[in-house]
């Protein structure tokens, strides 16, 4: 799994920290790009570590 860019790796990682530090797991915004809107969600689940990607 690669990822799209390291300051998006760190955005991700800053708002799942925010996220459980709140005891939240799920977390729904609406956001304009280009000229549309868009309803962006983020849903933490947790992994066990023998599922995780070779490539992480």
């Amino acid at each position: 799994m690669a990822s799209l860019s390291p300051d998006l790796d760190i955005a991700l990682t800053q708002l799942t920290e925010r996220l459980l530090t709140n005891d939240q797991t799920f977390a729904q915004t609406y956001v304009m790009a280009k000229g549309q809107l868009y309803r962006t969600e983020l849903r933490l689940c947790p992994v066990p570590p023998h599922e995780l990607p070779a490539d992480l």
